[in-house]
């Protein structure tokens, strides 16, 4: 008995062997796999092996963010229990049930920081990527400014991402914090890097940013900066490809871009007086959850090809209505007369679209009408993404005034796609189309009976469908699979709510 134990054991011994082929892959293959996790996590991988003692010197991205690891866990006990631990510069590591000191985040960010500098000079190749996660005494004590000119000529890294993690989410404090990214002139200027990330600083100059002949990304999450030192910035990049900018500060109060090289700008959850861009390169907009005057979005793009103007429906009266944006793009409404130095506007900014995603109410019949122009205008659309607005209250709806609408029809409104001109991008180009938040109301049947029906080149509908719909809003949205297709090649798929068969057989309300 003894015997046959013992060779189940030697047996299942050669089997969990033979299985290892990690132990077999490549260091290159290694130290990408690794590269992924965050620097503590790459570095404690050295005490499950031999084979991975070296590795993570030769990562190709380092990630000096505590809380990273513990996204890899789905609860503490669990990293208690079966994860070792070793600390940056050191050999000790606790042993499995060895107490982990749940320290203040504050105080886990203190102790990586602590060694940043050992893991840096210990690393044995050019870096792809960093990430450091600090507290605002690295940047009063200059660590920031010595790891930034380490990183730029020892490591040539390519993308820098810097958080600044004093203020627990309340980022917006950063504007009486009293310090500015004030590093040395051209500090950037690195001919390797091609990307920065800024999160939670004050950004009062732009002198660091001179001379950023390889620069192509920017980036500013919760950044206190002026819309002068942003429009500086800009200026300084020779090649600048994107932008996004995110919850700013009260300081900046325009976002203006004059550029010839930009690709992407992605503005989300700014307070703004305008916004202004002219660059001929512009392929792709993000506009998300904003607030600004509409008739201050002046753009002159004629290379647009995605747009896209999506809202925070937890916040509505703090944000611009995307129909009344797409109001003045499309120029329903006469625009006011700007400044001389400001660029001339597009006769059509929607005219060599490719994607579009915006949220819109189709069930008002102004914002109806603002759809059926704004998709005149695009002459090449291939995507369309619609998200329909929360449904209003009832006693909204019932006082909604549609008079103005209205009279300038010569046609029921239930009749509006019907007897409109068609849309060429419907006819000719439209290929996919996603609308999310349906509830198979009477408003919003019209615009998808409209593409089944007349979307010669469609390939594929979905439809999303609110959890918030009647019996007989699901039987009217299961009706538009029985309709006739102008398009032999689409398919139209309907993704309804877990309780759609409850309402359909109860014939009642959800």
């Amino acid at each position: 008995m003894i015997l046959h134990q013992s060779s189940r054991k030697e047996s299942n011994c050669e089997t969990m062997a033979t299985d290892d082929f990690i132990s077999d892959l490549p260091d290159e293959v290694l130290a990408t796999i690794i590269s992924g996790l965050p620097a503590i996590e790459a570095i404690r991988t050295t005490i499950l092996s031999k084979r991975l003692k070296d590795v993570w010197r030769n990562v190709s991205r380092l990630d000096f963010d505590p809380k990273g690891v513990k996204k890899l866990f789905p609860a503490p006990n669990q990293l208690r229990s079966t994860v070792p631990v070793i600390q940056f510069g050191s050999n000790v590591c606790h042993a499995e049930g060895d107490d982990i000191d749940d320290t203040d985040p504050r105080e886990e960010i203190s102790r990586v920081v602590k060694n940043i500098d050992n893991v840096l000079l210990s690393h044995e190749r050019n870096l792809i990527s960093c990430r450091i996660v600090h507290l605002s005494n690295s940047y009063t004590s200059g660590d920031v400014e010595k790891w930034i000119k380490y990183l730029t000529s020892e490591k040539e890294v390519q993308e820098l991402a810097f958080l600044c993690d004093d203020f627990q989410h309340e980022f917006y404090l950063v504007s009486h914090f009293g310090w500015g990214l004030n590093l040395s002139s051209g500090i950037f200027s690195c001919r390797t890097l091609q990307s920065l990330e800024f999160t939670n600083y004050g950004i009062r100059f732009h002198r660091p940013f001179h001379h950023c002949h390889n620069l192509k990304t920017l980036k500013l999450y919760y950044c206190d900066i002026s819309s002068e030192t942003l429009e500086a910035i800009v200026s300084s990049f020779d090649f600048m490809q994107h932008l996004s900018v995110c919850s700013s500060t009260s300081s900046l109060k325009q976002v203006r871009i004059f550029s010839q090289t930009v690709k992407t700008v992605e503005l989300e959850s700014l307070d703004l007086e305008g916004i202004y861009l002219s660059t001929q390169s512009l392929g792709a907009l993000v506009l998300h959850s904003m607030k600004f005057p509409a008739r201050r979005l002046v753009i002159h793009a004629p290379n647009l090809r995605v747009f896209t103007a999506t809202y925070n429906f937890t916040r509505p009266s703090k944000q611009t209505k995307i129909a009344e944006i797409l109001e003045y793009c499309t120029h329903l409404l006469t625009p006011v007369n700007y400044e001389a130095n400001d660029p001339m506007e597009d006769l059509n900014l929607f005219m060599n679209l490719r994607e579009l995603t915006i949220d819109l109410d189709l069930n008002d019949r102004r914002e109806m009408l603002i759809l059926c122009i704004v998709l005149q205008r695009c002459l090449s659309l291939h995507q369309l993404e619609i998200n329909i607005e929360e449904s209003r209250s009832e006693i909204e709806e019932a006082t909604r005034d549609y008079s103005s609408v209205n009279s300038r029809l010569p046609y029921p409104e239930t009749k509006l796609w019907e007897q409109r001109e068609l849309c060429d991008c419907i006819t000719f180009t439209l290929r996919q189309v996603s609308i999310k938040g349906f509830s198979g109301k009477d408003g919003e049947m019209e615009f998808p009976r409209h593409l089944i029906t007349k979307g010669a080149k469609l390939e594929r509908l979905e439809i999303w469908c609110n959890h918030d719909w009647s019996s007989d809003g699901g039987k009217a949205t299961l009706g538009l699979l029985s309709l006739p297709r102008s398009s032999i090649d689409v398919s139209i798929l309907l993704k309804p709510p877990p309780n759609l068969l409850v309402v359909l057989e109860d014939g009642s309300q959800p």
